[in-house]
């Protein structure tokens, strides 16, 4: 008897209308920083990002590329029978705003909804907990969803903001024969715990909490585990498998051209796809958004997807495509 294989079935993605380009007066703080080093020298290449607007809803959001993943599986609501994902940065500390995803897109009752609070690889982790629910015979289809807003919740005096954008994703997962699921691996980083955090900030001015990477610890992760962590990571999961780099697509997190070059010349994939320059750095988004733009147009034999995360951790997923 041939063991069944799983697979993302469905791909969607939504993204607001309002576009933000770099000469946006936002950025003028970046700008006059120019030249002086540290976090500022360590963040660049997109040319725009999408933004949220004012009282828009990130639930709205997310459920819009929910329905659009369940519509590129030919399911509808009622096959779904697990929510992973997330929501951030949330209308709560508690309940993720996830439930409200659930709310929005109609989803039973009896569909459990389980956030995965696992920043940045929400998605890929999301993708993992369906998988191994599937394999263990519990569930028939989940569906994972993120979306994310972080441009509310940046301190534009800091480098690391001239990428962010908002955006959403989902992933049908369910039995399939493409776009398989192959094998994970993952690290964890626990001494860089702090390094990099969303938290208050009376320092800054701000009234809400904002994202900060430490002057020093959280440069020094950046520049550490940050640039060869996913390499290293990429390369443990191909050898166990015996995948050869030429037969590999790559897609990423998606923070700056300064990581993402690295990675290409340390991993050398036939190809390496983005969404960077037009959406900028979506945090858990950008995965599954980079994905529905090109799942279609694939051509090797294998996916690789990899992210990283402040904890610190990082996650490589393997697909046969």
């Amino acid at each position: 008897m041939t063991a069944a294989t799983y697979a993302l079935l469905g791909v969607g993605a939504a993204v607001p209308e309002q576009v933000r380009g770099n000469d946006d007066p936002l950025f003028e703080p970046l700008r006059r920083a120019a030249g002086t080093g540290g976090e500022h020298a360590l963040f660049y290449g997109n040319r725009e990002r999408r933004v949220l607007a004012p009282g828009g809803s990130l639930s709205a959001l997310t459920a819009k590329a929910g329905a659009a993943a369940l519509t590129d599986a030919g399911l509808t609501v009622a096959d779904v029978d697990r929510l992973y994902g997330y929501v951030s940065v949330s209308e709560f500390i508690t309940p993720n705003e996830l439930y409200a995803v659930h709310r929005e897109m109609g989803l039973s009752q009896g569909t459990l909804v389980v956030p995965v609070q696992a920043d940045f690889i929400n998605f890929l982790m999301g993708v993992v907990l369906a998988w191994e629910a599937l394999r263990a015979g519990s569930i028939q289809h989940a569906l994972v969803a993120v979306g994310s807003a972080w441009t509310r919740n940046i301190d534009y005096t800091q480098g690391h903001a001239i990428g962010i954008g908002d955006g959403a994703g989902a992933v049908v997962v369910g039995a399939g024969d493409r776009l398989t699921l192959v094998d994970w691996a993952a690290d964890t980083f626990s001494d860089e715990y702090g390094a990099m955090m969303m938290g208050a900030r009376p320092e800054s001015g701000l009234p809400h909490p904002t994202y900060g990477i430490a002057p020093t610890s959280g440069v020094k992760a950046f520049l550490n585990s940050g640039m060869n962590g996913p390499p290293r990571l990429v390369e443990r999961l191909l050898a166990k498998h015996g995948v050869a780099r030429e037969d590999v697509t790559l897609m990423s997190h998606q923070a700056s051209r300064k990581l993402m070059d690295h990675w290409a010349q340390e991993i050398r994939p036939r190809e390496y796809l983005d969404t960077f320059e037009d959406y900028g750095n979506m945090v858990h988004a950008s995965m599954p958004v980079t994905l529905a733009r090109f799942h279609r147009e694939l051509r090797t034999k294998y996916l690789v997807m990899v992210g990283l995360g402040i904890g610190a951790h990082q996650m490589a997923l393997l697909v046969r495509v």
